[in-house]
């Protein structure tokens, strides 16, 4: 039995990583005690209880990701099985590649205390990637596929007691299960029609005989609270309090395979006919696009109907993350001569130590006065927000065969509004217009990697793995209300 362990990316994905949705990107990411349209759904599902009227906002978004590039490396460039100064250098590029996606986010008010809503991002490279990564080549463990997953949820929320909302949403996942039935057979003969004894011809012919995807449904949950304070007390009127639960999600993916090979020969010389089989039975378990447990904790206050500010604390369990890195568990081969049984040297091992992580969010925003107009469009409002936001790297410390990359990072953004009435008369409400942009930078770092000989991915001239690189985004949404 030959079992293959993908296991999980330690990877956010692009909601985490920037925001639920533009007013939450413009913002600094956070918002969990006063956000209250669809984007509710994915950071605090309380919010949806907030929701008054059905609204849709479409948008999309790309970012530029520019990271340092590592040195020269070594490696068996040649590929002759030994690694050493006739090889080449081996030269990478940051392996990070710039991400463009679609927002989506849609809400409805149910009755007068409660709302239901989705969100979603959909990335415009792919679907989603199943990936695995060399741990001995320089890899940003939280970059790799983090803008190649699609995400998500729906739930809904609403008032239970006088200033106190709860809401339950669930982030949609896939499972995926496959198996696989072959049979190769090689067949070699000596030519009949060469002169030379030993020319020999050969026949190969693979057979699959059945190929099976699954696509299974899974979800994890979101549990969201909001307090209105100033529905308990007048003084405390534009004050209230958010959290939010998410638990870890992931994508495994379980399969089988079924191998036979059949090697044959004959009219060899003085060899006698003879036919050897191998069979390969292996299960294969990929999890890959790993989302660690967080809990959001928040608190906000506006001066209605102007001014607005909020401050948000991020927890996330990254320290039972796994690295979506290659490993062979166990193998069994069976064949008439050889009988390997369950002795396995793995060589992607690694040792690596994580930690849970605190971040922060901080964001304000205005809302200018509106500007009557003499139109069907009835008036012009602008509003503007910003924001600003640091989290801690959960990479601790890794042993000496892996060089994985990651740091504290931080990051600025901002955005601005354009509200008007539907001048058309097709929705009957208003318009809304976004603009936004988010700046991420990862702290400078390096990691130190020595050896006296040649040895996997360590840099030629010995100089150190510079850590170092930012992320800038920009996009619009269009939505409105109906």
């Amino acid at each position: 039995m030959l079992l293959l362990l993908a296991l999980p990316a330690a990877l956010a994905t692009v909601p985490d990583q920037l925001g639920a949705g533009p007013d939450q990107i413009a913002a600094g990411g956070g918002g969990v005690s006063i956000v209250s349209d669809g984007a509710a759904a994915l950071l605090n599902p309380a919010g949806l209880g907030a929701i008054r009227r059905p609204s849709l906002r479409v948008g999309g978004m790309w970012a530029k990701q520019a990271f340092a590039e590592p040195p020269p490396l070594w490696w068996d460039t040649n590929r002759d099985g030994v690694i050493d100064e006739d090889d080449p250098p081996l030269q990478l590029d940051d392996g990070v590649e710039d991400l463009s996606g679609l927002t989506l986010q849609v809400g409805r008010h149910v009755g007068g205390r409660f709302g239901i809503g989705i969100s979603a991002y959909i990335p415009a490279q792919r679907l989603f990637r199943l990936h695995t990564f060399e741990p001995s080549l320089p890899t940003y463990i939280q970059l790799d596929n983090r803008a190649q997953r699609y995400v998500i949820a729906a739930g809904a929320g609403g008032e239970v007691l006088p200033g106190v909302s709860i809401g339950l949403a669930a982030d949609i996942v896939p499972r995926v299960r496959f198996s696989v039935g072959m049979t190769a057979d090689l067949s070699v003969s000596e030519d009949p029609e060469s002169d030379d004894l030993g020319d020999v011809v050969s026949d190969v012919v693979i057979d699959v005989h059945e190929i099976t995807l699954d696509i299974i449904p899974g979800v994890t949950p979101v549990v969201g609270l909001q307090l209105d304070l100033g529905r308990w007390h007048r003084k405390l009127t534009g004050l209230k309090i958010g959290a939010a639960w998410r638990g870890a999600v992931g994508v495994p993916i379980d399969g089988e395979l079924d191998i036979q090979a059949n090697v044959s020969a004959k009219d060899i010389g003085t060899l006698d006919p003879f036919t050897l089989a191998g069979v390969v039975d292996a299960q294969l378990f990929l999890f890959d696009h790993y989302v660690p447990m967080k809990v959001d904790f928040g608190l906000s206050y506006a001066w209605d109907p102007w001014v607005w500010g909020y401050a948000d604390a991020r927890w996330t369990d990254w320290s039972r993350m796994l690295l979506s890195v290659a490993k062979v568990e166990q193998a069994t081969l069976t064949t008439p001569l050889v009988d390997v049984g369950d002795v396995v040297r793995d060589g992607n091992d690694y040792e690596i130590e994580l930690r849970s992580t605190w971040g922060v969010r901080v964001g304000a925003g205005i809302h200018f006065p509106r500007f009557e107009l003499d139109s069907r469009a009835r008036y012009v409002q602008l509003s503007t927000s910003a924001g600003a936001g640091w989290e801690q790297t959960p990479l601790v410390s890794q042993g000496a065969s892996s060089a994985f990359l990651d740091a504290d990072r931080w990051w600025i953004s901002g955005g601005l509004n354009v509200e008007t009435w539907d001048p058309f008369r097709l929705v009957n409400g208003p318009l809304r217009f976004d603009v936004f942009f988010q700046h991420q930078r990862f702290l400078p770092a390096q990691l130190t990697r020595t050896s006296d000989t040649p040895r996997a991915g360590y840099s030629v001239d010995g100089s150190p793995i510079p850590v170092a690189g930012s992320s800038t985004a920009i996009g619009a949404a269009f939505g409105f209300e109906y």
